[in-house]
């Protein structure tokens, strides 16, 4: 009996872990999709650096200024890199650090004042080191990535400074 349980504990392990992985194969496409779309460079990359999520040292890739870890961010992935009307971007999926992990998808703007205009007034804003960051609420105690056309609808209404 013991054994069949521990059997059926191990299958769920496996399933959930490759539902996150099949999930994460899915995401990076579609952020490469985007990216070619919008004129941008795809960096990468497609995961997590670490998948389970250790988040006592952050892991925050080269392209990325080194002030993003100062957001709390403690793992970046799906990084996209490129200028938007003039405008340095760069886009990516992140995970803020601590107990309670938080997935988001940021865009980072190298811009004193709020690009975005007054259509995210709901997604908080952060300025830092001369940069205009926004990321994705959280909405009933949970917060994802924000969906494509979305990260769409943000770059096409950035109004150049």
């Amino acid at each position: 009996m013991l054994d069949v349980t521990l059997l059926n504990l191990f299958l769920v392990m496996v399933a959930i872990l490759g539902a996150v992985r099949i999930m994460h194969f899915f995401r990076a496409r579609a952020m490469r999709r985007f990216a070619s779309r919008c004129g941008l460079r795809y960096i990468g990359p497609s995961a997590p650096p670490q998948w389970w999520w250790n988040t006592s040292r952050p892991k925050i890739p080269s392209p990325l200024p080194g002030w993003i870890s100062r957001l709390g961010i403690s793992q970046a992935w799906n990084i996209i890199e490129g200028k938007n009307n003039g405008t340095s971007v760069f886009v990516f999926d992140g995970v803020s650090g601590g107990f309670r992990s938080q997935f988001r998808t940021y865009i980072a703007c190298q811009t004193e004042r709020s690009p975005f205009g007054m259509s995210t007034s709901v997604e908080p804003l952060i300025q830092i080191h001369g940069w205009t960051v926004l990321h994705g609420v959280r909405f009933l105690w949970f917060s994802w990535f924000m969906g494509i056309r979305r990260l769409d609808r943000h770059l096409s209404n950035l109004q150049a400074e």
